[in-house]
């Protein structure tokens, strides 16, 4: 069953630059690369990387947000 929330919150307003750390940025980079070139990734890095990859989708979310609320 698929339910809905809306929240109501108020954004800082330098919530439009934030992105991923450069080293965590890069870790991200470094798995999917291994995964692209044909390698399987262990499960704790393949965790990681979809931890990573659901980080980033949000602050991408946040900032298209905040950018669309200015």
């Amino acid at each position: 069953m698929s339910q809905s929330i809306h929240l109501d919150l108020e954004l800082p307003g330098d919530l439009a630059r934030f992105k991923l750390p450069a080293g965590v940025s890069e870790r991200l980079t470094a798995l999917l690369d291994k995964q692209d070139s044909g390698q399987t990734l262990t499960d704790q890095e393949r965790a990681e990387a979809e931890g990573l990859v659901d980080l980033a989708d949000t602050l991408t979310y946040l900032g298209l947000k905040a950018r669309a609320a200015a």
